[in-house]
């Protein structure tokens, strides 16, 4: 393999074996989560049922309904989820994680993404247009984030997207960061985007820059779409989840433990949850893919790490705008 060819050093053996295992979820830790944070879907989420935990947390656990009759199968529903982990591991599909991967073997991973093949070969003219379209959709999403954070109220959207730029600028060099609990799944979120593109070509500037909403549309009828959406709405979930415990636990340093109360946590999640995790999605979408096809066709990071640094100062324009 000639340098200007030579594969993402992100892609190890090692990291893809790591990503293609087949935990179990176990029932104290989704029983703990059902307690804790059942009426934001909590569970669900753990349990990887992302479609129902979004109701979840978009409706309050159904006006907490949801939650109290979840509390009665939440057993079933574990027992569910590791009897389907047992059973792609026995027939060496890919894990519930990585539902959009083809089944694992040896060679997978042994070259670059035929799609960069195919780029390359259309001449170093064309690459330069791609670019070009490229950073024109950062430039306009970054904005467009900013701007609308500033409107809405939603500055958590951008501390998002500054740590998924910063997770696609430090690589597979996080450091110590992988042993923390919340960045190592952030970490692995991100090396499943990878593998995601590597096998699914993300297509042109402009289809990227309306992927949040052809995305949307098309999910129901392809699996590439339900697939590529789902993995954006795990980050707005991720991400809408940790900020609405931030401010409950300024709620209750404000006003005690009256802020648990439904009609509290019902008032907290109207105010902010459905607008942030919509923004999240909408602008992380383009943003994301972007970012990590340029950190596949690339021989090194430097150009994935400029372009993660145009994003934020676009967000930061967006902001004073």
């Amino acid at each position: 393999m000639s340098p200007s060819t030579r594969l993402d050093p992100d892609f190890a053996a090692d990291v893809l074996a790591e990503l293609y295992t087949y935990p179990r979820k176990r029932r104290w830790v989704a029983f703990t989560l059902w307690l804790l944070l059942g009426w934001f879907g909590g569970h669900r989420f753990y349990l990887d049922r992302h479609g129902t935990a979004l109701l979840m947390l978009l409706s309050g656990g159904g006006l907490l309904v949801w939650w109290v009759y979840d509390g009665f199968i939440l057993s079933s529903m574990v027992s569910g989820y590791n009897a389907d982990q047992a059973l792609r591991e026995r027939v060496r599909q890919p894990p519930r994680e990585l539902d959009f991967m083809p089944p694992l073997s040896r060679d997978v991973l042994a070259r670059p993404p035929e799609w960069t093949e195919r780029w390359r070969e259309a001449g170093a003219g064309r690459m330069r247009l791609r670019l070009i379209g490229d950073i024109v959709v950062l430039v306009i999403a970054g904005m467009g984030l900013g701007t609308v954070a500033k409107a809405a109220g939603v500055y958590e959207a951008v501390a998002a997207v500054i740590v998924l730029a910063g997770l696609t600028a430090a690589g597979a060099g996080a450091g110590p960061l992988h042993h923390l609990p919340v960045f190592r799944e952030l970490i692995r979120w991100s090396h499943r985007l990878r593998l995601f593109y590597y096998y699914n070509r993300p297509g042109t500037p402009l289809a990227l820059l309306f992927r949040p909403v052809t995305g949307a549309l098309l999910a129901p009828f392809r699996r590439r779409d339900r697939a590529e959406v789902k993995l954006y709405l795990q980050l707005g979930g991720i991400f809408t989840l940790l900020f609405l415990l931030l401010d409950l636990g300024e709620a209750i340093a404000a006003e005690g433990i009256g802020a648990l109360s439904p009609g509290s946590l019902f008032g907290l999640w109207v105010e902010e949850a459905t607008t942030t995790f919509l923004v999240i999605y909408a602008f992380a979408t383009p943003i994301g893919a972007v970012l990590t096809l340029h950190l596949l066709m690339r021989r090194t990071h430097t150009v994935s790490r400029v372009l993660s640094v145009l994003v934020v100062v676009a967000m930061v324009a967006g902001l004073l705008a």
